[in-house]
């Protein structure tokens, strides 16, 4: 709980600065970059969270790896993490960013779990089925999982609808598990 007030601190400071010089996306696209770029490579998140790592290292280390890709705020935001040691909050500041931009622009993210792959026109068409419900532009993140059997799963936020054949299932075997047979009877 410590670590997400303190990730939202840090995002609400550099969501401030981004709304300031009204460059909400390009900041999420270049902490996207960071992100990516960590889950990408094991070396680059071990140095950068690594604790016995100097300071200046981390620091070299980004520019280097982003130089010019990051605007100055930006890469001096990420210098304020390191010299305050809370680089292994950045990707909860960075959650907690796209979150605070995403509500400033009135979007909400879904994840949607599908046993086959959407099409676009399926895509398009729960994404606009989605935000009419919300009131909110939705954004969708799909995921496969073929446990699911078939239909879909969508979350958006605390909201979950489950519409998986697979549940359905689970729903049916229960109920019969559940009804009490009395009489089974032959006729002639």
């Amino acid at each position: 709980m410590l670590t997400s007030q303190l990730a939202l601190r840090y995002a609400q400071a550099i969501y401030e600065l981004a709304a300031e010089k009204q460059e909400l996306e390009t900041v999420e696209g270049q902490l996207a970059m960071v992100e990516e770029a960590l889950a990408a490579s094991g070396d680059l998140a071990t140095l950068l969270f690594h604790p016995q790592v100097p300071i200046e290292a981390k620091k070299d280390t980004v520019v280097k790896i982003f130089g010019s890709d990051l605007a100055e705020y930006v890469r001096n935001f990420l210098f304020l993490i390191i010299d305050k040691r809370r680089e292994s909050a950045l990707p909860a500041i960075i959650r907690e960013y796209r979150a605070l931009a995403n509500q400033a622009r009135n979007i909400a993210e879904a994840e949607v779990t599908t046993a086959l792959p959407l099409n676009e026109a399926e895509t398009k068409s729960l994404a606009t089925r989605l935000s009419s419900v919300s009131g909110k532009n939705v954004v969708l993140k799909t995921r496969i999982d073929s446990r699911i059997l078939g239909g879909v799963i969508v979350k958006i936020g605390d909201k979950l609808i489950d519409g998986s054949v697979l549940r359905q299932l689970e729903a049916l075997k229960s109920a019969l598990l559940k009804t009490e047979v009395t009489k089974i009877g032959v006729t002639n």
